[in-house]
């Protein structure tokens, strides 16, 4: 199956068309018959409920609220960049392809795809080997989106270390229908419609958006068309609804530079210049010649059904998806063909003594399949077209998680959580070049149980402590590598190889609090994990030929995630302004403990990040604000920790909102306005010689975008 743009806007004026005329329908009939109010919250998951969800985790969360997130909501990267426990380094020099991090779960592949689990109305995202592509995601579909901090994630079938990501889509119900457009610098565009009715006990969602931009480096250029469809009804004791994604996502890849040239021409790629030093590296990464990109569709359709007792809820949500993706890179390009189908159950059941105490217990099944054929071939050197294919294989993938949990009222405001999952992963590959030759099978199995604290003494005050075991399968993109040799002696003779790579494993002890008062808010989380046959990326001389393996001594990965948000009483220097401030420090203290790399970081986390901002609304119509995001210091790229560093920088920003009216509203975006010179990504490199952690012949960071700006206008109805 493979749509072009022409059927993806057809699709969505036939919607638009059906939900226009569904709208008159309505309308007509309320004109002729008495009307009938449906009063129901249930398909609306509003911000309260959301809040009481997350608060029954003993656990770090994030509950992000887009209806209140002032500028640009145009990429994953602009929401999620502002939060405790989230790192986000944009990768692909300004597409929306960043390396997403929460507690160092996915921090070594290059770019991000995997670590975190996707989910969707508490639906699976990721592919059947638990691997995804981040800038298919278009974050202005959702209303909100909730974090589950590592394995708080563990209702959702998160087994990783990272935790999940569950984006609550707009519906009718929560969102008015809009048009958007947004401009930007180096040919930054976007556009979206929204259309939303309701009928009866039915209701109907549909929304459109185009963006690209010419990027602002060379050949960094990329655009993305998303359609996103969702029906739904609820008749008081359950409800249904209904989901359609298509998604194109293409972008550019400028490739990394050496650190010589990122801070000297950092808007350049590989193969601008003949420096006779660098020759080798040049010629054989030549971006203008091979032209490596990214391209991938995806059609996915998911129906989840809930059913609402007074002590008892039960949902069960199916999904079906195919993505095709095809990744170039300067040496070879891999086509996948991906088609993964799951279903996700829950019950639950809260019952209360005499006492008054509750108790509470939840049931949970999780499980997908799915097949990825894989293609890959070999770039010629002379033009980029694909010269031979050097590796066929059949991916197949099995996932099972069945799971449960208990809550327990203890005393007064003191509840104990107990929970337990079993995970069950297989791995199939099949060579069908050579059939037998890398032919495996990779069988996982793992017992994650967890057990925490929370304690409420108010209704916006709680502290909790959790300790859990968290365990995750690779993918088959660290199963299966390139030949040890093939990068860079011979390009020609590329060749694959199967890895018997053992599943990663982790102890975490977190304690933390959440406090929320009526014009102050913070949160305070502390986190250690001792992680076994951790999935460690050792990248080599070209940045192309990197491998996996499980380290094979223990690592740490602690920190601390602290935020606040803080607001003044109105009337500081004017009638009706008040002042915003809100702040977030993320530390991460990532280190090997035996080994090769004993008492190193491990690389690819800064250790301290700071942001902050400060906000005057001036008015209930104009508000600006001045922010910074700060690195303080150098960061390890590489874990011999020598002289390859990412270097230290400052970057400050600023916006400005402005409503002329109760249904417009129009935003300006800057950012890095001291045109700061800094690498915002590299790749994680293993190597000690002298030619790895030089930083002056090595390819290996990503350029931070010199200064830009974003503005957008927003009309609602």
């Amino acid at each position: 199956m493979r749509l072009r743009l022409s059927v993806v806007v057809s699709l969505a004026g036939i919607a638009a068309s059906g939900l226009t005329h569904a709208q008159q329908q309505s309308g007509d009939a309320a004109a002729a018959l008495p009307q009938v109010e449906v009063s129901s919250d249930r398909t609306d998951l509003n911000r309260e409920e959301l809040q009481q969800t997350l608060e029954q985790v003993p656990g770090g969360t994030n509950l992000i609220d887009l209806d209140q997130h002032r500028g640009s909501q145009s990429t994953v990267a602009k929401v999620l960049d502002f939060e405790p426990g989230i790192i986000i380094q944009e990768f692909f020099g300004g597409n929306d392809q960043p390396r997403l991090n929460i507690r160092g779960s996915g921090i070594q592949d290059n770019p991000v795809s995997r670590g975190i689990q996707l989910l969707q109305d508490g639906l699976p995202m990721n592919q059947a080997d638990g691997s995804f592509v981040i800038g298919l995601l278009d974050p202005e579909q959702a209303q909100y989106i909730s974090v589950y901090r590592g394995s708080n994630a563990l209702r959702y079938g998160g087994t990783t270390l990272g935790g999940a990501i569950d984006f609550s889509p707009r519906t009718a119900l929560n969102s008015p229908r809009s048009v958007s457009f947004e401009l930007g610098s180096w040919g930054a565009r976007k556009g979206a419609l929204a259309l939303g009715s309701r009928w009866g006990d039915w209701d109907g969602y549909l929304r459109a958006s185009h963006q690209q931009s010419d990027g602002w480096r060379t050949h960094s250029g990329g655009e993305r068309t998303n359609l996103a469809l969702n029906l739904g009804t609820d008749r008081g004791t359950w409800s249904n609804r209904s989901y359609l994604n298509v998604t194109h996502n293409q972008f550019d890849i400028p490739f990394l530079l050496t650190k010589e040239r990122a801070l000297s021409n950092p808007r350049s790629v590989i193969g601008d210049f003949a420096d006779p030093n660098n020759r080798s590296i040049e010629d054989f990464l030549n971006v203008r010649t091979r032209r490596p990109m990214r391209d991938t569709e995806q059609y996915r359709i998911a129906n989840k059904t809930s059913w609402y007792g007074d002590r008892t809820n039960a949902s069960v949500g199916v999904y079906a998806e195919q993505v095709n993706d095809k990744f170039k890179n300067p040496a070879w390009q891999a086509d996948t063909k991906a088609a993964n189908y799951g279903v996700d159950a829950a019950i639950d059941h809260t019952w209360q003594a005499a006492s008054g105490r509750k108790t509470r217990i939840e049931g949970f099944v999780s499980a997908n399949t799915g097949s990825m054929p894989r293609q890959y071939q070999l770039v010629s050197p002379v033009d980029g077209s694909l010269v031979r294919r050097f590796g066929d294989l059949d991916l197949d993938a099995t996932n099972l998680v069945v799971g449960g949990q208990l809550i327990q009222d203890i005393a007064g405001n003191l509840q104990a959580v107990a929970a337990a999952q079993y995970v069950y992963n297989k791995r199939d590959i099949a060579d069908r070049r050579a059939p037998g030759l890398l032919d495996s099978t990779f069988d996982y199995r793992a017992f994650n149980p967890k057990a925490g604290l929370i304690w409420s003494p108010s209704k916006n005050v709680r502290y909790y402590a959790n300790v859990s075991r968290s365990a995750e399968a690779p993918t088959f993109w660290q199963l299966v590598d390139l030949g040890p040799g093939s990068v860079p002696a011979s390009p020609a003779s590329l060749y694959l190889m199967t890895k018997p790579l053992k599943m990663q494993e982790a102890m975490t002890f977190e304690i933390g609090t959440q406090q929320r008062g009526e014009r102050f808010a913070w949160e305070a989380t502390f986190f250690h994990s001792r992680v076994k046959n951790e999935l460690i990326a050792e990248v080599q001389n070209f940045a192309i030929d990197g491998t996996t393996v499980n380290y094979d001594h223990p690592t740490v990965h602690q920190g601390v995630e602290l935020s606040f948000n803080a607001r003044t009483a109105g009337g500081v220097l004017s009638r009706g302004d008040f002042f915003t401030m809100r702040g977030v420090y993320n530390y991460s203290s990532f280190r090997f403990k035996g080994g090769r790399y004993d008492g190193n970081r491990v690389a690819g986390v800064p250790v301290h990040l700071l942001m902050g901002e400060v906000g005057w609304q001036i008015n209930s119509k104009l508000g600006v604000s001045l922010n910074a995001r700060w690195q303080p210091q150098d960061t390890h790229i590489d874990h011999f920790n020598g002289g390859l560093k990412q270097d230290k920088f400052l970057l400050l920003g600023a916006n400005v909102t402005w409503k002329p009216a109760k249904q417009w509203q129009v935003y300006l975006d800057l950012h890095n306005i001291t045109n700061e010179t800094y690498q915002t990504a590299y790749v994680v490199r293993g190597l000690s010689s002298e030619d790895a952690t030089s930083g002056l012949s090595t390819p290996s960071f990503v350029p931070g975008p010199a200064f830009h700006a974003f503005a957008g206008v927003r009309f609602s109805w």
